[in-house]
């Protein structure tokens, strides 16, 4: 049987990699971020809306597929406090967070692209943390096709830090020109209520149950920028977030475990300032947005000297 093929590339002036599965699936992650720029369960088959040129990579426009660490969501006011030291955030990255600035470089690349970058301190972020990102593709016995991300903050300084994770992937079913006439179903018990600048409100008022699962039949004119937690695993240990096209019945999948990745962000992309609603992201994270200001997150974001922070996510296509 033939295996894994992964070879070396380049894209949009930084080196790239290209990863070819034994069914022919392919993906393509630029040593920029770590950034994934391209997912083809089959030849010409594209289902990631990634960036299109240099300046969107180099910029993170719209966090397209981007790798949030070390810290996910954007923080009110480009300011936190940690073990009682006040920090200001740079206006370039309070946003999006650090590690799609840096260049990684390949640690292992045999049925698995592995990838890692040092951070640096900064005033931003006054430790040093390791950011390893790990892609690999896969397909299931009914010929569905398998993107697993895992994505690892690893604590190098000698106190403890702030750290939370998460990945930003837009994703489109083949053939649709919009997300109108998408289907969405997330296994979740909590929708997370944010101000317009998308920070979550103070304490439990940022916290409203909704039915479960919560589902869409047909998005229709829904404009969609939510943060769901009190997600529900199913049989096999997993929350699955699924969209499904109409009327094709194609679907993309997203699975993550809560324990790692308490909270998934779906959003239509209304405000991407290149071609809006023609994707959807479905962005697991391990806390949710501005968790390094809030009281009820303490617990959450915490990581202790020389230890790590960890996430799994698989994007499933079944057509």
């Amino acid at each position: 049987m033939a295996s894994t093929d992964i070879s070396k590339v380049e894209k949009f002036g930084h080196a790239a990699w290209e990863i070819v599965s034994p069914t022919g699936a392919r993906a393509l992650v630029s040593e920029r971020g770590a950034t994934l720029l391209s997912w083809q369960p089959e030849p010409g088959v594209e289902l990631l809306a990634a960036h299109e040129s240099r300046e969107e990579l180099e910029s993170g426009a719209g966090a397209r597929s981007m790798i949030l660490a070390p810290w996910a969501g954007p923080i009110a006011d480009g300011t936190y406090t940690f073990d009682g030291q006040d920090i200001t955030v740079d206006e370039a990255v309070r946003a999006y967070s650090l590690a799609y600035r840096q260049d990684f470089r390949v640690t292992s690349a045999g049925t698995t692209l592995s990838m890692a970058t040092l951070i640096e301190p900064s005033e931003s972020y006054p430790w040093k943390c390791e950011v390893a990102v790990h892609y690999s593709l896969d397909s299931g016995a009914d010929r569905e096709e398998h993107l697993s991300i895992t994505l690892e903050a690893k604590n190098l300084s000698d106190t403890a830090a702030p750290m939370t994770v998460g990945w930003h992937p837009y994703v489109k079913i083949p053939g649709m020109s919009t997300v109108s006439h998408l289907s969405i179903s997330v296994p979740a018990r909590t929708k997370i209520l944010c101000d317009r600048r998308g920070i979550p409100l103070p304490g439990e008022s940022a916290y409203a149950g909704v039915n479960m699962p919560m589902e869409i039949e047909y998005l229709g004119s829904t404009s969609m920028n939510d943060y769901y937690r009190g997600l529900v695993p199913d049989n096999y240990g997993v929350v699955a977030t699924r969209v499904v096209g109409q009327p094709s019945n194609a679907s993309i999948e997203l699975t993550q475990e809560p324990g790692e990745a308490a909270v998934v962000h779906v959003d239509t992309g209304d405000k991407l300032e290149r071609d809006p609603r023609k994707a959807i992201a479905l962005a697991p994270m391990s806390a949710v947005p501005d968790s390094f200001n809030r009281p009820d997150a303490v617990g959450s974001v915490r990581v202790e000297a020389g230890q790590s922070r960890q996430m799994t996510a698989t994007l499933t296509y079944v057509k």
